[in-house]
């Protein structure tokens, strides 16, 4: 398991080119979905009443937020905002899947030309991918909604809400991640030019291996964004800001290795 990750290190410190494109990425996302947070949050701040103690004004300020929210369109143009970003979001993330895979499986092309090419090459198969992968990781919300929206209903405390909810959450996101894994050796595949029958059955076969590798690094990232979380509370102004977009970068980092590392699994596997 930990030859794996030594190994996806090392092809993950060879991609250069798809680490610069896909942490620009992520600024580039991060600074628009924090503009758009704030047009909306900072004038709703503005009317938020600076009379302490007035409880009246707070009931009028939520009431008036209410009915603004309710009985207008005002909330429409933003709706069909967040909509056209998940949109963007869902057309760029195959094609940035395409570059990045193709270029772990391909090393001994030119970096940049071997993550043009990925995409030149594969965006249309990797999209199919994409949507296959989405509808699946959505499928089990038609079981999983109602009964959340039960036990919700139903409790008469927190640690009953709690008990009735957290348990199809973790069964939720479990689904979801065997899902996301099994379609990332489908592309890996696709990359490879092996049929997708090939490539689930190298899944299957590797799944402990896959979901040992992909839960420790998982576990090496959230204790990354602990500390980082941390120093926040001890830090503040100009080095925080600094910190936090070094952070964004080891995100970056942390999510090649993890596909790195699948893709040594998925070469070791289909070289037996």
């Amino acid at each position: 398991m930990f030859k794996y990750i030594k190994t996806g290190l090392r092809s993950t410190l060879n991609q250069p080119f798809s680490i610069l494109v896909l942490f620009l990425y992520r600024f580039g996302w991060g600074m628009v979905l924090y503009k758009l947070a704030q047009s909306l949050i900072l004038p709703m701040l503005h009317r938020y009443p600076n009379v302490e103690g007035l409880e009246s004004q707070n009931q009028l300020f939520l009431a008036e937020a209410q009915f603004v929210l309710l009985k207008t369109d005002i909330s429409h143009s933003v709706l069909w905002l967040l909509a056209a970003l998940l949109v963007i979001r869902m057309v760029l993330t195959p094609l940035l899947n395409a570059g990045l895979l193709f270029s772990l499986s391909n090393p001994h092309y030119n970096a940049g030309y071997r993550f043009v090419r990925g995409i030149k090459e594969l965006w249309k198969s990797y999209a199919l991918l994409y949507a296959g992968q989405t509808l699946l990781t959505l499928l089990p919300l038609w079981w999983v909604l109602p009964r959340m929206k039960t036990g919700f209903l139903s409790a008469r405390t927190y640690p009953e809400m709690a008990s009735e909810l957290l348990p199809l959450l973790a069964l939720l996101l479990g689904y979801s991640f065997v899902v996301r894994l099994c379609f990332l050796y489908l592309q890996l595949g696709r990359a490879t030019s092996h049929s997708a029958g090939r490539a689930l059955r190298i899944a299957v076969k590797s799944l402990p291996m896959m979901l040992g590798v992909a839960v420790l690094l998982l576990l090496a990232a959230s204790l990354c964004s602990l500390a980082v979380l941390g120093s926040t509370i001890v830090w503040a102004g100009f080095w925080m800001l600094v910190l936090y977009q070094a952070y964004r970068f080891i995100q970056t980092l942390f999510s090649v290795w993890g596909i790195a590392s699948q893709q040594e699994i998925y070469t070791a596997r289909a070289e037996r």
